[in-house]
């Protein structure tokens, strides 16, 4: 029988495999539910699902008998607006897929609030690649890009009107996406040159796309076209040098590597934030505006002394001292234990993750 999600109680039995924002099930049908998958449930935003007539007890089930719950509206958390916006971004993204214009005031309705959360609660921007998947990466990349522009917007004194634009075309950037041969986009890891070429383009069809509408700014439209350019010219689709670049481009242009590095695609795993921002220190020098790469640092290692932190050999450290000018690499000393490391001298070590 079909229930809404407010109804479950622990015990009850799928009967059906639960779907969301992918084609893989989120739930497979038999799960006896928990009060942690029916809190996945509703996370996920899932209305309702079919459940069999009786419970895991042998007990029957009949929810019309339940106590209605009265509860107070409360706000959505940080993960539940986040996976709002990403089906949001999904359901534009199949639109434009079938030649619609851009709906401007839909656009704002999906990334807006979702920005604004992000300005309240910086320390979950960066957790969120957590979520990205393979299959549904276009929709979660333009929606991180977006909180992650805006969060190195702010830590850069931008104010208020110019950090909403700059995420608003983080969430565009990628929308001449869908003008291009989805095929494509699932064989990232064997591209042909000529496949690649069109991908390159992809700046071009965004920009056409935004620039039909008379009520997007200038500034997010030269964002959404630029935002493959590089200060070395070694991007596209113009190759233009450092003096061409419009601002919001430089601090889009980082996020979108950062977001694409940290998250899992066909050809590699995710990488810690922390490896990554020391790749983008050193291996890439020359390409990006160091002051957005340093906000960047600053905004992800938020390290104190005493703070929690698991190392990429899965060891949990504590730190004891922090040398500002290599904020990823502190000393630390490993849990109930005497023995210190200076990941300044491990370089084979990393920070994975702060715990607390």
């Amino acid at each position: 029988m079909l229930v809404k999600t407010e109804q479950l109680v622990e015990g009850c039995i799928l009967a059906k495999e639960v779907k969301s924002l992918t084609t893989k099930p989120i739930m497979t049908k038999r799960t006896v539910l928990t009060s942690q998958h029916i809190e996945i449930l509703e996370l996920f935003l899932i209305d309702e699902v079919e459940i069999e007539a009786f419970l895991s007890n042998g007990q029957p089930f009949n929810p019309q008998l339940l106590p209605v719950r009265e509860e107070k509206p409360k706000e959505d958390s940080f993960l539940q607006m986040y996976f709002k916006a990403t089906q949001s971004y999904k359901r534009l993204y199949q639109t434009w897929q079938s030649g619609a214009p851009i709906d401007y005031a839909e656009v704002r309705k999906a990334i807006i609030p979702m920005i604004e959360k992000s300005l309240v609660f910086p320390q979950e921007v960066f957790s969120v690649y957590h979520y990205t998947n393979e299959e549904e990466y276009v929709f979660h990349h333009s929606v991180a890009v977006a909180i992650i522009a805006a969060s190195i917007a702010k830590s850069m004194g931008f104010k208020k009107k110019d950090v909403i634009q700059v995420g608003i075309a983080g969430f565009l950037m990628d929308c001449g996406m869908s003008r291009i041969d989805q095929k494509i986009l699932k064989n990232v890891a064997v591209l042909k040159k000529e496949e690649f070429d069109q991908i390159k383009e992809h700046p071009i069809f965004s920009y056409q796309m935004v620039s039909k509408q008379p009520v997007i700014q200038d500034e997010i439209k030269l964002a959404v076209l630029q935002h493959h350019e590089r200060y070395d010219k070694s991007g596209y689709p113009f190759g233009l040098s450092e003096d061409k670049i419009h601002d919001y481009t430089k601090i889009l242009a980082v996020a979108d590597v950062f977001h694409a590095m940290t998250s899992p695609r066909k050809y590699r795993s995710k990488q810690s934030p922390f490896k990554v921002i020391e790749q983008l220190k050193h291996e890439t020098f020359g390409k990006y505006d160091l002051a957005v790469v340093q906000a960047l640092t600053n905004s992800v290692c938020r390290i104190s002394v005493g703070a929690k932190l698991r190392l990429s050999n899965r060891k949990i450290v504590d730190v004891v001292f922090i040398d500002p000018a290599t904020p990823t690499r502190p000393m630390v000393r490993i849990e109930d234990s005497e023995q210190f490391i200076s990941l300044n001298q491990e370089l084979d070590l990393f920070v994975e993750e702060i715990i607390k």
